[in-house]
């Protein structure tokens, strides 16, 4: 046995596994050639397991020939490619190369399949009929596996794309791909860490190849759980992505219409170039719906004030009671479209904003327009006196949405649950416009229950 086989030999691949391979032959290193590293690769999984290559193709090609269509994944790829006995899938994105008795199981009918890496394609089947992937010298941005697990869950910012392939009969046919994968993915080199932390990852070296062993199932089946609980997970934290930026905003506006309800940006003036502006909040997933509190059309009272007649400017007007008149009110004043609610004032009159009001009022159900501010108000608990010392811990009352004394969190999971379909007016204090309305959509968005994610 030769080093080659001696390192391969120590990888862990099963005999008779389907192994399917993502590697860089410049990273084992010189002196390896790939027809050496297949055959070693083939000898490891034995003459019952299969081997299996992804063989993508450049995008800009006329129409895929899975015969002549070269692969652009590498030379180990494109020499497996190449050998006698290998079968090739006929999606004209994300072929799938193979060789070994389960091929011809595990690729037929790729080109039929919804989108080129989820369900019943030959990555999912591989997955699902206790496989293995061999990352060798490539990191885990090269797995596609992580694709299935998008495309699964169906996630929105996945693409639709048109390819077009050489069918069995020599027609040139044209597939209509949905949950086609694209663009930036920053975040998925931090799965490694999660799927090593569940044992999930078997460390190796070929050459001066690092490498990195999976069983496909369980490794699947985890990836699916992160992105169930983080839809995001795979993307860039940051704001500075284009594509993480527009894949993250495609997620929050597929949340938002879960949640049902609009949210609305108002601002204490506006900013200098309102186009801007609005393509910052469509990016980010919300409606470019901003104003400014003086231009909203809603009829503000004292405690205890009658309500007037609404302009008659064609405007559907909406009526502010004072916190505690607003938990007595059981009907919509005529002429009104609604009732607004801004819970921080509860709080600073000394109602408790959600179990006071919204719990026990009969005004819940009559409330269209919530304003989503927070701070400290001096209020008491149930049982406890209020914290005298916040003002001197807090002396700005700077805290985020949800964390202050509004109690927007229970306000915004109960309101979900009785498919609030109102609007939560986001209130933008002074500063920079861009920054301090990012950070309460950020904010806000933190306060959706899990749930809503889904």
């Amino acid at each position: 046995m030769n080093g080659l086989e001696e390192q391969i030999d120590a990888l862990g691949i099963r005999p008779g596994t389907a192994l399917f391979v993502h590697s860089s032959l410049k990273a084992v290193g010189h002196g390896v050639r790939a027809e050496a590293l297949i055959e070693g690769l083939r000898a490891a999984v034995g003459a019952e397991g299969t081997l299996l290559f992804p063989t993508f193709t450049d995008r800009q090609e006329g129409y895929f020939d899975p015969a002549q269509t070269p692969s652009t994944m590498g030379v180990v790829a494109e020499v497996f490619r190449q050998m006698p006995n290998t079968l090739r899938s006929r999606h004209p994105r994300h072929p799938v190369a193979a060789q070994g008795p389960a091929a011809q199981a595990l690729l037929k009918g790729h080109e039929e399949t919804v989108g080129p890496c989820g369900a019943d394609t030959p990555f999912e089947r591989h997955a699902r009929s206790g496989g293995q992937v061999l990352l060798i010298g490539v990191d885990l941005d090269t797995l596609t596996l992580l694709h299935t697990a998008e495309a699964l869950l169906d996630l929105p910012y996945l693409n639709q794309i048109e390819g077009r392939y050489l069918g069995t009969d020599g027609l040139i046919r044209t597939s209509t791909m949905r949950q086609a994968p694209g663009g930036h993915r920053g975040g998925v080199r931090g799965f490694e860490k999660l799927l090593k932390n569940r044992g999930l990852i078997r460390y190796g070296r070929i050459g001066r190849a690092r490498t990195m062993l999976l069983d496909a199932g369980p490794a699947l089946d985890a990836v699916v759980e992160i992105l169930t609980a983080d839809p995001a997970a795979a993307l860039c934290r940051g704001e500075c992505c284009p594509d993480c930026v527009d894949f993250k905003g495609k997620i929050r506006a597929q949340q938002l219409a879960s949640l049902g309800a609009e949210i609305a940006v108002v601002l204490p003036q506006m900013p200098d170039d309102p186009e801007m502006f609005a393509e910052m909040l469509a990016r980010f997933g919300c409606p470019a719906r901003f104003t400014t509190i003086d231009a909203l059309p809603i009829v503000r009272l004292a405690e205890g004030e009658t309500p007037p007649a609404p302009p008659e400017d064609g405007q559907d007007w909406i009526l502010q009671p004072a916190p505690a008149d607003l938990v007595c009110i059981e009907t919509v004043p005529e002429g009104y479209a609604g009732l607004a609610y801004a819970p921080l004032e509860a709080a600073r009159a000394g109602l408790q904003p959600f179990y006071g009001v919204l719990y026990k009022g009969r005004c819940r159900d009559l409330i269209t327009d919530i304003f989503a501010a927070d701070g400290i108000a001096g209020l008491g608990g149930f049982s406890a006196s209020s914290l005298g010392y916040l003002d001197d811990l807090l002396p700005d009352s700077n805290v985020a949405l949800g964390e202050g004394q509004a109690q927007l969190r229970e306000i915004v999971s109960a309101l979900r649950m009785r498919s609030f379909a109102g609007r939560y007016h986001l209130v933008v204090p002074d500063g920079n416009p861009y920054a301090e309305t990012l950070r309460l959509l950020r904010e806000f968005w933190n306060l959706l229950p899990p749930s809503t994610h889904n």
